[in-house]
């Protein structure tokens, strides 16, 4: 962009050079050639200013757009991150379904004898003979 700036700013420099040399050769006086060369180089300063307002914009904007880009990359990294937290969350939750699964007989068993609240709640086993003989002596 500041290549063609520069250009045209050449073009028009030499423009004018070209257009004084052509005033100054002919029949013009030099106090006529001096009031458009002032109006020129009016034109030009004015041209100077809004190109370096413009300057100052385009890096502005250039500064902003570099801040979005690093904002956007941490971003993205951020977000890699947090994929492979909940990748290691998911496979820890399927590990911890797989041994809840396999220790499902084993509470069922106890959950059974949970609901048997005092011995009496038990089925009575049936004495012994030896019981029954030591009862009597």
């Amino acid at each position: 962009m500041r290549s063609s700036i520069t250009g045209g700013r050449k073009a028009l420099i030499a423009g004018v050079l070209l257009a004084g040399s052509a005033a100054l050769s002919g029949c013009a006086t030099e106090d006529y050639v001096d009031k458009h060369i002032a109006v020129v180089n009016a034109r030009i300063d004015q041209t100077d200013g809004r190109l370096g307002a413009l300057e100052g914009h385009v890096n502005e904007v250039s500064q902003k757009a570099d801040a979005a880009a690093a904002a956007a990359q941490a971003a993205g990294s951020a977000a890699q991150g947090a994929a492979a937290t909940a990748q290691t969350a998911a496979a820890d939750a399927q590990r911890a379904n797989e041994s809840i699964e396999k220790m499902q007989p084993q509470v069922a068993h106890l959950w059974s004898h949970h609901n048997r609240k005092t011995w009496a709640d038990h089925p009575k086993k049936k004495s012994s003979k030896r019981s029954k003989k030591s009862s009597k002596k």
